[in-house]
């Protein structure tokens, strides 16, 4: 046991009790996202496996999206947590309570890359940490997912998703938000295939709610050669 621990030592983030950041109770009321709920990420409408529908599906569109777990209860306090208390070493344990199966049914047999989603450097620099970057960096050394984390920038600080109550308005916040970091060679994202596989981008961040953020980030993507941009989120 670490001395930090002694002194400060772990509580669930859902009932408080002392030794570990998800007791064993809390555990067993976090549940998966199960097939039957997944959606499409431009309507927000069921579609089988997340796959953006034929009829949403637009040049510069997201290809589908996974969430990981129900934004709610014990998985609601544990990014509150991350985000506002600045707990970040409860990454490891979050991540770990992923379900293989949730990741092995978008990862497959194609070449791919993760990328998470940035804050802009002030926000980063108040906070310490992007927690999309440190939970994207359990999820791909976990499950052996190579990662990107030099690709994109965020050009400018934008109010948060959180305090705009309104969605069309969540929607305007987002644009012209991210580019392609200037040193990086674009080439790479014009491949469709790698090696004979299939070249797909997983855009990964901490929350789904409207999906703004993440459709902006895919648009740039789309817009510079990725030709398969799949979201994928913790929770939803």
């Amino acid at each position: 046991m670490h001395l930090l621990d002694v002194i400060f030592p772990k509580r669930c983030v859902g009932c408080g009790r002392v030794g570990k950041y998800f007791c064993l109770q809390c555990i067993f009321l976090i549940k998966p996202i199960g097939q039957h709920e997944t959606i499409c990420p431009v309507c927000a409408k069921p579609s089988m496996g997340g796959f953006t529908h034929r009829m949403c599906k637009a040049r510069f569109s997201m290809d589908g999206l996974t969430s990981f777990f129900h934004y709610r209860g014990v998985v609601q306090k544990a990014v509150k947590s991350m985000k506002y208390r600045f707990v970040s070493d409860l990454a490891k344990e979050f991540v770990g309570l992923i379900p293989s199966f949730c990741v092995s049914q978008f990862v497959n047999h194609n070449s791919y890359f993760l990328i998470p989603i940035p804050l802009h450097p002030s926000r980063e620099r108040f906070r310490g940490f992007n927690q999309a970057e440190v939970l994207g960096t359990l999820l791909a050394q976990r499950f052996s997912i190579p990662m990107q984390n030099n690709l994109l920038k965020r050009m400018r600080e934008t109010t948060s998703q959180v305090e705009v109550k309104d969605r069309e308005k969540r929607l305007k916040n987002m644009d012209g938000v991210f580019a392609l970091q200037p040193n990086f060679d674009k080439s790479m994202l014009k491949h469709k295939f790698v090696n004979g596989k299939e070249m797909r981008i997983f855009l990964f961040d901490d929350v789904w709610t409207t999906g703004a953020t993440m459709r902006s980030a895919a648009n740039v993507l789309k817009r510079a050669g990725a030709r398969f941009v799949w979201g994928v989120t913790i929770a939803r």
